[in-house]
């Protein structure tokens, strides 16, 4: 992200959102497969038998990607996942449990293909999609009811709860040259205190990211809403989303990761 220093471990973030009910887990089969797997394919070749089995195995522990809210998936502790470039396809990075500043690493699911969960991510590029594998042995699930959207051409954002329209603030975004990124994405990671004073009192970092920043730009190209003193309303950044303090303050207090975000021009 734009020069945002590196934040402290956040094990307890995620446990907190649950509780404020900005996350809501899903129920999922958490046992552990038992001897019948194996009986099912004695009598077939060692090879088979073993592949059949894991696919059972697969099967108890496939999520329930959910219908009631905006559809999350996060990594167990401990786990990693590989982000591929499509269903089944080559791998595009593995990560780990937590992200780079130190956040439980959360995924909005945006489509589903089978046991195959399309995600926003910052490693795909803007606009595509990253898939993970739907095993419950290495992520977890749930929905928020939290999104923000953005209109890039009314300078506008908005924070929702479902449909419904909690919060609408004045923002400034991307100059010519280094626009600021449209399309589907979501909230990755959030910040509050020890930020450079450019930032203003607090940020919320996406998965979007900037491919045309200057040569000699030192922040980092990582988009994010971050707090600011300058003007509103303009098209002046290098393409992260500005606004007065007291609305980004109130996205850092109401939107976990895995807040589905729209940018539309």
């Amino acid at each position: 992200m734009h020069g945002v220093s590196r934040k402290t471990a956040l094990g307890a973030l995620l446990a907190a959102v649950i509780a404020a009910g900005a996350i809501l887990l899903l129920s999922g089969d958490d046992s552990s497969p038992d001897e019948s797997d194996a009986a099912t394919v004695r009598a077939e070749p060692r090879a088979l038998a073993e592949t059949k089995a894991e696919e059972t195995r697969a099967d108890r522990r496939r999520l329930v990607i959910s219908d009631r809210g905006n559809p999350i998936v996060w990594v167990r502790h401990g786990q990693t996942v590989d982000i591929r470039s499509s269903p089944g396809g080559p791998v595009v990075r593995s990560v780990g449990d937590e992200t780079e500043f130190g956040s439980p690493r959360v995924f909005a699911v945006e489509r589903t293909d089978g046991r195959w969960a399309g995600v926003p991510n910052a490693f795909t590029g803007n606009g595509t999609l990253g898939w993970v594998r739907l095993d419950g042995r290495e992520l977890r699930s749930g929905y928020t009811t939290r999104s923000i959207r953005v209109d890039l051409s009314d300078f506008r954002a908005q924070l929702l709860i479902r449909d419904r329209v909690v919060r609408s603030f004045t923002v400034a975004i991307g100059a010519p040259g280094t626009d600021t990124p449209t399309g589907s994405f979501a909230v990755t990671d959030t910040f509050r205190g020890d930020l450079n004073p450019a930032y203003g009192c607090c940020a919320v970092a996406l998965t979007a990211v900037q491919p045309n920043l200057d040569s000699g730009w030192i922040g980092g190209n990582r988009i994010a809403f971050h707090g600011t003193a300058g003007p509103l309303g303009v098209a002046i950044s290098h393409g992260c989303i500005r606004a007065a303090d007291r609305d980004v303050n109130a996205l850092v207090n109401r939107v976990p990761p895995g807040t589905p975000v729209t940018v539309r021009q």
